[in-house]
């Protein structure tokens, strides 16, 4: 198994935001480890209790910095937030009602969020934010 290594790529130049970026990283991270040394109810436990965590306070944080910022697409930027998050709900509520497989794709759902939505969507607002001179 190799672990997800945080590289520049990943880097908005938003150093809260970024933060916050490597926080996924790291809690992919664990439950990935947790899984190799044989923990795997802690890990799924650690997993989904993290990521609800992370979903509600990062998703709202960039939300609101967004706003704040006055970036045009953040209403459609949102929109992808909130079908995370109902993504997370459903895939959360067929694995507690005994899917394993919802496990496995809720966790390939986030692997995939890191380097599709951070890397494109992400990097979009935060250039759009550079060009304008609002970070």
């Amino acid at each position: 198994m190799v672990l997800i290594e945080w590289s520049k790529e990943l880097e908005l130049g938003i150093p809260e935001i970024d933060q916050q970026h490597r926080k996924l990283v790291e809690m992919l991270n664990e439950f990935y480890t947790e899984l190799e040394e044989g923990h795997q109810k802690e890990a799924v436990e650690h997993f989904l209790k993290n990521l609800e965590d992370y979903l509600n306070f990062h998703l709202d944080y960039e939300e609101k910095f967004m706003e704040e910022k006055g970036y045009p697409e953040s209403q459609m930027h949102k929109k992808t937030h909130e079908m995370f998050k109902k993504l997370y709900a459903e895939e959360k509520e067929r694995y507690l009602n005994g899917d394993p497989k919802a496990l496995r794709e809720l966790v390939a759902f986030t692997f995939s969020w890191l380097f599709s939505h951070i890397m494109k969507t992400d990097k979009k607002y935060a250039q759009y934010l550079r060009e304008k001179g609002l970070i």
